[in-house]
């Protein structure tokens, strides 16, 4: 691991987080690891399928191919889908929850398969399936927590020991990837939400920006004090999954930003359960994303119920 870092207690944690894992890329505040052929297998499956079961459900005069790389396939027909936020979150609606928790079953796989449930007091739910277009868009990108300004987490009200976990799926992620520098310093004044990303952009002026790729079959761990933001140069989209946990293992530095989204997190049995023994639920249909600009709040998109499936 490279030592030269402003933060050697959070790159150190990080570090134990991934334990004697073989990395794919090791920087102080990111790590990759090579995720199993047959558990990615299954997550592509299962997020092809959640995509094509929304397609169907809002496009019922199409037909899709199940059997076909929707990402690549039908990127006009994803684009008009009307359950994607701002920042690409592919919300769950009432028609596609079903769907919905297998990928998060594939999720809780892989998550279980590198054990990182054991250094995880506490997981994010839902995860989000997250889709970008790598075409540039002045009014979306210039929103004040638009995800392609540089920003950290908890500035959009994320703990600041929130551990990010990033699972490339689909796409041209070479050239719709993310940008990440680590910055010299970071204030506890800048740990919390900002109205604005632009506000916090300044700690990136002579920062070390990391070279890390964002390649599908990858899982990637980092620690919200490194700066990223979505890249935007080109007409392909990229399909990822992304969540956060909260380690066990806390921080001096942990405490300025308890963050407003804990009541998001769940005991990792719980959130491992997703799919299985419990479900994620939603009421909401298929239609125009209503809810509010989540680039001005602090809370997550939509609220979605989890139920005991015996409930």
């Amino acid at each position: 691991m490279a030592t030269d870092t402003a933060f050697p207690d959070r790159a150190g944690r990080l570090a134990r987080i991934c334990g004697p894992a073989p990395l794919d890329q090791d920087f102080p505040l990111l790590k990759s690891l090579s995720v199993d052929a047959p558990l990615f297998r299954r997550l592509k499956a299962a997020v092809n399928l959640y995509l094509y079961v929304t397609l169907d459900s809002y496009y019922q005069d199409r037909d899709f191919d199940l059997a076909g790389d929707l990402v690549e396939t039908e990127r006009q027909a994803l684009a008009g889908l009307p359950n994607i936020t701002p920042n690409g979150l592919v919300l769950p609606k009432r028609q596609s929850t079903a769907a919905y928790n297998l990928v998060h079953q594939a999720v809780a796989k892989i998550f279980a398969a590198f054990r990182l449930p054991e250094h995880a007091a506490a997981v994010h739910a839902p995860v989000n399936i997250r889709l970008v277009s790598g075409r540039p868009d002045a009014a979306i990108d210039g929103r004040p927590r638009a995800s392609a300004k540089m920003h950290s987490d908890m500035w959009a009200g994320e703990p600041a020991g929130a551990i990010m976990v990033f699972l490339p799926v689909f796409g041209a992620t070479g050239k719709t990837g993310i940008k990440w520098i680590e910055p010299l310093a970071f204030p506890e004044d800048l740990m919390g939400p900002l109205d604005d990303f632009d506000a916090g952009a300044h700690l990136t002026l002579g920062g070390r920006e990391y070279d890390a790729g964002l390649s599908p079959g990858s899982l990637l761990l980092a620690d919200p004090f490194l700066i990223h933001a979505t890249q935007k140069n080109s007409d392909s989209l990229r399909l990822s999954i992304d969540f956060r946990f909260l380690p066990i293992e806390t921080l001096a530095s942990d405490a300025p930003a308890p963050g407003t989204r804990l009541g998001n997190y769940l005991a990792p049995n719980h959130w491992a359960d997703i799919g299985a023994g419990r479900v994620l639920t939603s009421d909401a249909p298929l239609a125009d994303y209503d809810g509010p600009d989540i680039a001005t709040s602090n809370d997550y998109a939509a609220q979605f119920p989890i139920k005991r499936r015996d409930g």
